[in-house]
């Protein structure tokens, strides 16, 4: 959700909650006003629930920015409860409850369950979207790889040449794209070759390239036979 967005939900929020409390304080007995309930009640409605409201959307909008899909989790929870609060306000303000006891049980329940389930979405998103960029981290490898070998291909006007790239590239595009630690020192070597080889096709020494592009297959297997040992 944009930052625009956010803002005006937000804006909107407060302005309901205003509505709400002008709404509010014009309909209840007089007699409900000065009760322990009420005040219960319409703290956990209002500055209570506007202050979680506040926060989630604070954090998502810090951290997680526009998140996994366009809304958060935590945008999500953050309205759920916030009818919810809205709904047991309203019961507790209206109705003649005498004693603190149950709404007070009830309001710390939903809390509670509201800060749980908040900071589970929360940290959830994070964890995800931090494990979406080691993914993406992992196969960055053969990614470039594929559009180096690629990228030769434009150079090379020997029709064998041209073959034996196509097939390097096809090579790659299915190896596995998981990267390892491990892996760093064969990677590098191939990456390496594959630079030789557009450095040979560039000055036109096709025989330099073609012996260039065998070694890179076999380094390419060296690497694809480690992938499959460490899993």
């Amino acid at each position: 959700m944009k930052k625009t967005g956010r803002i005006l939900i937000l804006i909107a929020a407060i302005l309901v909650c205003v509505l709400l409390n002008v709404i509010l304080f014009l309909t209840v007995p007089d007699a409900r006003l000065k009760t322990s309930v009420f005040w219960l009640a319409w703290s956990f409605t209002f500055p209570l629930n506007l202050a979680a409201y506040v926060a989630i959307f604070l954090w998502t909008g810090k951290k997680t920015g526009d998140a996994i899909v366009q809304m958060p989790i935590a945008y999500w929870v953050s309205q759920i409860f916030c009818v919810i609060y809205l709904g047991l306000g309203i019961l507790f303000m209206y109705f003649p409850f005498k004693h603190v006891t149950f709404p007070l049980i009830i309001e710390l329940i939903v809390t509670v369950a509201y800060a749980v389930i908040a900071m589970y979405a929360i940290f959830g998103a994070e964890y995800i979207m931090s494990d979406e960029r080691k993914v993406k981290q992992k196969v960055l490898f053969v990614r470039l790889l594929q559009n180096d070998v690629e990228g030769c291909i434009a150079y090379a006007t020997d029709p064998a040449v041209k073959a034996a790239l196509s097939s390097l590239a096809e090579k790659v595009r299915f190896s596995d794209p998981m990267s390892h630690p491990s892996l760093a020192g064969v990677e590098a070597e191939l990456s390496a070759t594959v630079s030789e080889i557009s450095m040979q096709l560039s000055s036109g020494n096709v025989a330099g390239a073609t012996e260039l592009i065998r070694k890179a297959e076999i380094q390419l297997e060296r690497r694809n036979s480690r992938c499959i040992i460490l899993k």
